[in-house]
């Protein structure tokens, strides 16, 4: 998975981190934010994106 979010541009990796949080369910956010070093707030942004239909 790493390897994978390090080899995209920066509005794919947020997006990524979005579904891997999603799929995640509870406690996603903080683990894909730990693991791939982003901030929780990214990963929100990126939720929000998808709800929003936006990218």
């Amino acid at each position: 998975m790493i390897y994978m979010f390090e080899s995209l541009n920066e509005k794919d990796r947020r997006h990524y981190a979005a579904i891997e949080a999603r799929k995640l369910g509870h406690g996603g956010v903080a683990y894909i934010s730990r693991l791939f070093k982003i901030s929780a707030k990214t990963i929100q942004s990126g939720l929000d994106e998808f709800e929003k239909k936006v990218f």
